[in-house]
């Protein structure tokens, strides 16, 4: 299954709302995690924690790797490109209320299609993106 943001947060904070559903598949399923979802939830964390939690999130982002049931996927220049095609073509899901391209939002999606594996989201625009999709 692949994962996005949310799934890094919910393994990364114990007190997450999202933390029981997502060890609950990964007890039965392997996550695949894009590299990138550990660069973008350090912007969160950042900001609900300050500088001090990045040094833990640090040591996270080193052992995550080895935890059971979860693969990190590298992403490559083609997810990239393909990635800006699928934000051209829905500018509806992927630029913002203040006009910025939520590029990791389409990096993923890019991924979602070239693996076609359920993802794992809570974001509805992709949802709203999946159904139109199918």
């Amino acid at each position: 299954m692949l994962c996005d943001t949310v799934c890094v947060w919910a393994l990364y904070f114990r007190d997450s709302i999202y933390r029981k559903h997502i060890l609950k598949l990964r007890s039965k399923h392997r996550l695949l995690i894009p590299d990138i979802c550990l660069i973008e939830a350090s912007y969160p964390i950042y900001k609900a924690k300050g500088l001090k939690e990045i040094e833990k999130y640090s040591k996270f982002v080193e052992m995550i790797p080895l935890s059971q049931n979860i693969e990190i996927l590298k992403v490559e220049i083609e997810d990239i490109a393909r990635a800006l095609k699928i934000a051209y073509n829905n500018p509806q899901t992927f630029i913002d209320r203040e006009g910025n391209l939520c590029l990791f939002d389409a990096i993923i999606t890019s991924i979602w299609y070239k693996k076609n594996i359920p993802l794992i989201t809570t974001d509805k625009k992709l949802i709203k993106l999946a159904e139109k999709e199918t």
